[in-house]
This record gives structure tokens, sequence and C-alpha cells, in this order.
């Protein structure tokens, strides 16, 4: 028997959260944006292309980071309820922003509840240091 294959680190992100830049980065040169836009807009079309490639579970990832890519808090309910209609399937991936929720902890509670089973903790599209050591890498000097 074959060991299912499963996809842990997949990025469907709300297009229309995106800030203008980083979406004209994501479809410059892409013959398949077509495809993007439709798997981000439909999960069972994304359910399907899985089935075709033989993928019994994906992690979707998603990350708040208004300042950089666009995204406010609310991705963490977008990919939630996108993951909500195969949840044994599409295991929703979000993130805690300190510096955009009032109490963190408490956001990362509400989360759970919402369905989100991992946390993405990177600083790196997000301008904040979660180590609280001096920021140096080149995403805290891109604005």
């Amino acid at each position: 028997m074959t060991p299912p294959i499963i996809d842990i680190h997949i990025h469907i992100q709300p297009l229309h959260m995106f800030k203008p830049e980083p979406l004209a980065l994501i479809k410059k040169g892409r013959r398949d944006y077509a495809e993007v836009e439709k798997y981000s807009a439909d999960p069972k079309a994304f359910l399907g292309f899985l089935d075709s490639l033989g993928v019994e579970r994906a992690g979707l990832i998603n990350y708040v980071a208004p300042e950089m890519m666009g995204f406010p808090p609310a991705v963490n309910d977008w990919i939630a309820d996108y993951c909500s209609i195969a949840p044994d399937r599409l295991l929703a991936f979000g993130s805690v922003h300190p510096k955009f929720v009032p109490d963190a902890g408490a956001e990362v509670d509400r989360l759970a509840r919402l369905g989100i089973r991992g946390l993405k903790v990177d600083d790196s599209y997000r301008h904040f240091n979660f180590s609280g050591r001096a920021k140096s890498s080149r995403a805290s000097h891109a604005h």
C-alpha cells in the first residue's frame, strides 16, 4: 500500500486582500494565473486538483501581514472558512500579528475555535521581530 501524500505548505490566499504590488509580482510571467484564481476562489475545485495529483491532505498557509502583503487579521477567518468544506483534508494555518490585535493570546484561542490547525510564526513578511532582537533582514527594509 502506498503511503498517503500530504503537502503541508501550500499558499491558497484571498487574492482580494493582496496589496497591488505583491499581487502584480505573483501574476508576472505566470501562464497559470487563471488556475490560481480558480483554486483561491473555490475549495471544491482545489480538492479536485489535489485528487488529480493523488494528494490526500494539504496544509494551507496564510499569515497576517498588512504592511507588506496586505493581509489583515481577517485572513485567518478567510482560510478557516475555505478549509471548513473539508477539514479532514484541508488543514488551515493562520497567524497572529501582535501589532494588529489587542490580545495575542486571546487571538490564538479565537483561531483555534475557528478551526485553524496550525500557526505560521515567521517575521519575514510582517515587519515584526518575534525574538526581541534588532531586525536586520532585507524584509525589514522593504516598504
